[in-house]
């Protein structure tokens, strides 16, 4: 008992700490940034702390770096609450248990380590398996984990009742735009654990750019917002040049995440060599962040 009520103290001091990290974020990024990269640099303990170091001051008070435009016009812009919800479910009840029995040693260690449960629901019969994927959610939570992603391609409203009694975990819901209705998105914007990320392809049948308006919306509700992209081959070009995490940028998502396409047998479309190129542009990118979106390969 006396360990359950230390857990509940530690976890009450965690949100704490959080909330007024965000509102402090809210209200000055840079001098934030400051406090919090003198602390880390005073004993980075961990590999994630240590990767974190290179959001410097000096980026957020450069107007062209794409970490100021992130600091600065969108994330103040989000749902406090959601951010605070977020953060607790994923850095506490994530990456606590993930940092205590796993040797990180990069950002894609810690995303795959704590985001490796992929779920791909299916909207049209979700009724009839809805019981078979509440309990392969139940026992990756067993195993510590508390994020998930759910990748859904029609009736994402069908997920909300389930996401929202889960409140102690974060699910990232990879939908197309069409599900992104304003009757979900109301209910959304009640459901704090919830991330979206609303899939960019441009010319392609299944997964079109979305309209303007889809974000315009998620943006009135003070909804936190990605972005995901399905590269092939024929993108490497785009990687290289940057006009990919451009063109993403404008829609003002948090994060741009990759992944490679995939053809119709479900076989990948992309080479080993072209998925580590792809991997290396997109760390260059993030550390210099030239576009303000967080971009991550998955």
């Amino acid at each position: 008992m006396a360990g359950k009520n230390i857990n509940i103290v530690s976890k009450t001091l965690a949100e704490s700490y959080i909330r007024k990290q965000i509102k402090a974020l809210k209200q000055d990024p840079a001098q934030t940034i400051y406090t919090l990269t003198k602390q880390l640099l005073e004993k980075p303990d961990s590999p994630l702390e240590k990767y974190l170091l290179h959001i410097t001051p000096e980026k957020l008070q450069d107007t062209q770096s794409g970490y100021y435009q992130l600091f600065h016009d969108i994330l103040p812009k989000i749902n406090t609450e959601h951010l605070v919800t977020l953060a607790m479910n994923i850095g506490y009840n994530s990456l606590f248990t993930a940092s205590k029995n796993t040797q990180l040693h990069s950002p894609e260690s810690i995303f795959n380590a704590l985001w490796a449960f992929k779920l791909s629901i299916d909207g049209i019969c979700y009724e009839k398996k809805a019981a078979q994927y509440k309990a392969q959610i139940t026992s990756a939570k067993k195993n510590g984990t508390h994020c998930f992603i759910l990748f859904i391609e029609k009736n994402a409203w069908k997920l909300l009742p389930f996401i929202k009694k889960e409140k102690d975990c974060a699910f990232f819901l990879f939908c197309p735009a069409s599900c992104l209705t304003e009757k979900f998105l109301d209910a959304a914007k009640l459901t704090k654990n919830l991330f979206i990320s609303v899939a960019y392809n441009k010319n392609n049948h299944k997964h079109p750019a979305p309209s303007t308006d889809v974000f315009k919306q998620l943006r009135i509700r003070k909804l936190p917002y990605a972005v995901h992209y399905y590269y092939s081959a024929s993108d490497i070009e785009n990687f290289k040049s940057r006009e990919i995490f451009k063109e993403l940028s404008k829609e003002r998502p948090l994060f741009s995440f990759f992944l490679s396409k995939k053809s119709d047998s479900v076989q990948d479309t992309v080479t080993e060599e072209d998925k580590k190129a792809v991997y290396e542009i997109i760390i260059k990118e993030r550390y210099w962040l030239t576009y303000p979106s967080i971009p991550f390969a998955i």
